[in-house]
């Protein structure tokens, strides 16, 4: 990289000795979005369960079934998301 001066010089960019970037930094990005999407897959699975435990709660308290128990609307969002409840 290399920066103009007002005078129209050119300066070359600092090198450091036994540091180069050759390639894209795909693996660090890669890693990153693994983690955030794993992230959110727990926090959603996790979610969906308390979710699941309140409306049974809920409908053991009423006396009634657990269908026909009200729920709030973000436990029907993290019902609805997570495949394994």
């Amino acid at each position: 990289m290399k920066f103009r001066t007002q005078s129209q010089q050119t300066i070359d960019s600092p090198a450091l000795d036994g540091f180069k970037i050759a390639d894209r930094p795909f693996l660090g990005f890669g890693l990153l979005m693994t983690s955030v999407i794993g992230t959110l897959a727990i926090l959603i699975y996790f979610g969906a369960w308390a979710s699941a435990d309140r409306i049974t709660d809920r409908a053991i308290e009423a006396g009634i079934t657990k269908s026909s128990v009200e729920a709030e609307w973000w436990e029907k969002g993290l019902l609805l998301t997570c495949p394994l409840h």
